[in-house]
């Protein structure tokens, strides 16, 4: 997985995707690990960019990913990690 604990210099802006790919790596965890069943990531910059990446890393967790694209809001993208495959 993506390293959850690298770290930005200060005063440089994070890049968007590195962002995403932690986000994608957390809810991955949280969802295996039973703290939650279903996270559902909005508003990241780099969502899609992150999207295939985070789909090979859930599959290889037995997790549930799908991203989904909003009607309503035209580019407006989100993330759904779990649950479990087993479940």
């Amino acid at each position: 997985m993506h390293e959850v604990g690298a770290k930005t210099s200060p005063g440089t802006p994070p890049d968007p995707l590195d962002v995403a790919l932690r986000e994608i790596d957390v809810a991955i965890r949280l969802v295996v690990s039973g703290g939650a069943r279903i996270v559902q990531l909005s508003g990241l910059e780099a969502a899609e960019q992150a999207a295939a990446l985070g789909l090979a890393q859930a599959q290889a967790a037995g997790v549930e990913f799908a991203l989904q694209r909003s009607s309503s809001a035209p580019g407006a993208v989100s993330l759904r990690i779990g649950p479990c495959l087993d479940d």
